[in-house]
């Protein structure tokens, strides 16, 4: 997955690591500061990465669980936090993507809204005549990307008043703002109301032709293209987060696993942000969810097997893989 590139592989691997280094701290284990602070920094490769953690702390906070690691853990995302915000600040120059990533998703609501209403006056009115509602219309807006003249060429005005309009809307139709994000992240939801969902997964193909990108060895990475394609062909299983996340839970009750019940609530946390701030659906963004719910599943399936068997698969695996 790691040749894709995208910011969520690391963010991913950070929570691993976090949730590692916690279990270290939790079970006295050497270098288990070490893996949670290498985990925040994993995690701070996307917006919503370190915001999720701190809310899972000050979540497990009430759980009564490890108050003490939990405020160390709290500390050192904060320090991590401070860090790579001024970083970011410092290097990273002030352009008008940034700001206006954190209301694309009321673009994308009142872009789905105007497509399918006919309130052509409430456009009129929030955005004082110079925008319309054929500006704003985009059904393509209400589940994938926004196509509306208004999110193509967007104005400093229309960029300010996009907060109070979409507040506006929330209060004229809330069940409009919520029915449209349960459409649009149909994945998160565990129970499958708008049928088994469909989304972009792991992207296996990133270089184009002509532009100078070689492979050190491309047999090696065209065998490994292999298993992530799997998941993209399955992807309204090995993709349907909710039903995962529902998975981590069933499983962290049924074994009461304090530490299956953490990851849960990290993917809980990860979800909910993702059902508000997310503007399309894609399961890349919630790859912890994906990873955890899976690989625990398959650890409570190898463990009913019989013993004799799976030390047999296991002396078999290590041969395969070229171990003594």
């Amino acid at each position: 997955m790691g040749i894709t590139l995208w910011h969520d592989i690391p963010m991913a691997s950070g929570f691993l690591l976090a949730a590692v280094g916690f279990q270290k701290l939790k079970w006295k284990e050497a270098y288990g500061y070490f893996f949670l602070s290498a985990g925040l920094i994993f995690s701070s490769f996307r917006y919503n990465g370190l915001p999720t953690l701190l809310i899972t702390l000050i979540l497990l906070i009430f759980l009564r669980q490890d108050r003490k690691i939990i405020v160390s853990a709290i500390c050192i995302l904060l320090v991590v936090g401070g860090l790579t915000s001024g970083l970011n600040s410092k290097f990273n120059p002030s352009i008008p993507t940034q700001s206006d990533g954190f209301i694309n998703w009321m673009r994308y609501d009142l872009s789905c809204y105007a497509a399918n209403s006919k309130n052509a006056l409430f456009f009129e009115k929030e955005f004082d005549g110079r925008s319309s509602l054929q500006d704003w219309s985009s059904k393509e807006a209400c589940t994938w990307f926004n196509k509306s003249s208004v999110f193509q060429h967007s104005s400093s005005f229309v960029h300010e008043r996009t907060p109070s309009a979409w507040i506006k809307l929330l209060t004229l139709d809330p069940v409009f703002i919520l029915t449209t994000h349960l459409q649009r992240n149909a994945y998160l939801n565990p129970l499958p109301i708008y049928g088994l969902p469909s989304m972009p997964f792991i992207h296996t193909t990133i270089e184009k032709a002509d532009v100078g990108i070689e492979f050190l060895n491309p047999s090696l990475t065209e065998s490994i293209r292999f298993y992530p394609r799997i998941w993209n062909y399955f992807n309204f299983v090995f993709g349907y987060s909710g039903l995962w996340l529902l998975i981590i839970f069933l499983i962290a009750f049924w074994k009461k696993n304090p530490i299956y019940l953490g990851l849960g609530l990290v993917g809980l946390v990860l979800s909910s942000g993702l059902f508000i701030f997310a503007i399309i659906p894609d399961g890349r963004f919630t790859l912890f969810i994906l990873i955890v719910g899976q690989l625990l599943t398959l650890d409570l399936a190898l463990n009913r097997i019989p013993s004799k068997v799976r030390i047999r698969y296991l002396l078999f695996s290590k041969w395969h893989r070229g171990f003594p």
